[in-house]
């Protein structure tokens, strides 16, 4: 039983939804942050919730990814490619968890609810159903729910408008073309071995290169801009140290894919590194910064 258990959190691959749960993570913290709540039930309620909606997300995908994923030499020795679970095992698998989540949420929050099963519903059906094996445009319609854990985190606590969270869900929504595509080009032929139309796929390493410079230029602006904005719930000093952090992490990114435009043969794989470091960052100070705001913070 140990044994078919890890199995399965290794085939929801922990290494992609241990990342947005995070994310998510820090839309909880953000909240509780400004709203001066020390909600430590709420808070592992709404992430065990996230976590269960996000493993049960990536095994469905898996299950119908299957026919890319044995094609694919860098996928084929998964679990489900090789043999080692079943497919029926990931479809039921995954479909449990996914009701499990969307029935804690509903007591939760509608919002909540509404933007976990929406997340849920872009990953799955849009995105690894529908659009994957058909357009390059496949990774813009799933870019969503990227951004969703972090909503679905924050509107757990509250239901007012707030500029930042949507600041955090633009910067992975934009984020997520940057990351998948920069991997994507490294990864071509196995792509196109798997009838994957992915944006290098169809474009020389040039041209998608050129395709990313206004992606990344869009991702260190509301990077900045998120800096901007956060840096209010702060007396001034400190939240002049808030907006130079995002500055500087706009400015690194911006570094990272000029040096890959320079030489993408050498690079590409250094500035999908430097997404993932990027990211992980950028999210890590939300919530530092956050635990803050009932400390130092200005009352909004």
């Amino acid at each position: 039983m140990g044994n078919f258990v890890s199995d399965f959190i290794i085939m929801t691959k922990p290494r992609v939804w241990v990342f947005l749960l995070i994310t998510g993570i820090a839309g909880e913290v953000f909240a509780l942050g400004i709203l001066g709540s020390l909600d430590l039930i709420g808070f592992f309620y709404v992430a065990l919730y996230i976590a269960l909606g996000l493993m049960g997300a990536e095994s469905l995908s898996n299950y119908f990814d299957l026919s890319i994923d044995k094609k694919m030499k860098r996928t084929m020795n998964r679990a489900l490619p090789s043999g080692k679970m079943s497919p029926k095992v990931a479809l039921y698998g995954g479909l449990i968890l996914i009701v499990i989540t969307l029935i804690l949420a509903e007591f939760r929050s509608f919002l909540s609810f509404a933007f976990m099963a929406t997340g849920i519903f872009d990953y799955t059906i849009i995105y690894s159903l529908l659009t994957k094996k058909k357009t390059s445009w496949n990774i813009i319609l799933g870019a969503y729910s990227g951004g969703a854990p972090l909503l679905a985190g924050f509107y757990a606590f509250t239901s007012a408008y707030n500029l930042v969270s949507i600041l955090l869900f633009l910067t992975i929504f934009i984020w997520t073309p940057l990351h998948i595509w920069s991997l994507s080009i490294k990864y071509r032929d196995d792509y196109a071995a798997a009838s994957v139309p992915m944006l290098p796929v169809n474009r020389t390493t040039r041209q998608s290169m050129g395709i990313l410079f206004p992606i990344a230029l869009l991702a260190v602006v509301v990077t900045v801009l998120t800096g901007y904005a956060f840096r209010v719930y702060f007396p001034f000093y400190v939240g002049l140290i808030v907006f130079l952090v995002y500055l500087l992490l706009g400015i690194s990114l911006l570094v990272s894919y000029l040096r890959a435009l320079a030489q993408p043969d050498k690079r590409i794989m250094k500035l999908f590194v430097s997404t993932n470091i990027f990211i992980g960052v950028f999210f890590v100070f939300i919530a530092l910064f956050s635990i803050l705001i009932p400390f130092i913070g200005v009352a909004k």
